[in-house]
């Protein structure tokens, strides 16, 4: 027990001794925190894109109900089983290629406008003249006062 008691104080008196080193040399050090989800979620490009998103998603799923309606249709005609296994077959390859188109279009612009916003909460800070900027996410507790997600959220709605 004294063993790890040791390397944890060590680790505190360094740490300390850090922030105290910091706060007298640089006493104008500016830091904030973002929760990038909401920002995120907020954005309009990332509004519009799920939009269009859950449109092609209810496009797909439309086909596969009809799909499914056919198969209950062959099941209450009482087709052969092996005609209904392949219907069935047929219902989980479109599913999976449905998926595929989704995930192959959107995942790219999922991740082109997560970059744009980060780009402009790098843009922010730096004209807000923050030092450092950290993710809500990451925060295990902030001030609120160092919250900027509003402000952030204005100011990549606002261009």
């Amino acid at each position: 027990m004294k063993k790890l008691f040791l390397p944890f104080v060590l680790v505190g008196v360094l740490l300390a001794t850090f922030l105290i080193s910091q706060s007298s040399t640089d006493s104008s050090l500016r830091i904030a925190y973002v929760d990038i989800e909401r920002a995120t979620e907020s954005y309009q490009k990332w509004k519009d894109l799920n939009e269009k998103y859950r449109r092609d998603y209810s496009f797909y799923q439309s086909k596969l109900k009809e799909m499914e309606d056919e198969l209950k249709k062959m099941q209450d005609e009482g087709r052969p089983q092996n005609e209904i296994q392949a219907k069935q077959r047929e219902i989980l390859a479109k599913k999976a290629e449905y998926e595929n188109l989704l995930k192959s279009e959107y995942q790219p612009k999922i991740q082109e406008i997560m970059n744009e916003v980060v780009k402009k909460i790098q843009e922010y800070a730096s004209v807000m003249g923050y030092d450092l900027v950290l993710t809500k996410q990451v925060v295990v507790y902030g001030n609120p006062t160092f919250d900027i997600t509003e402000q952030v959220i204005a100011y990549i709605n606002q261009q």
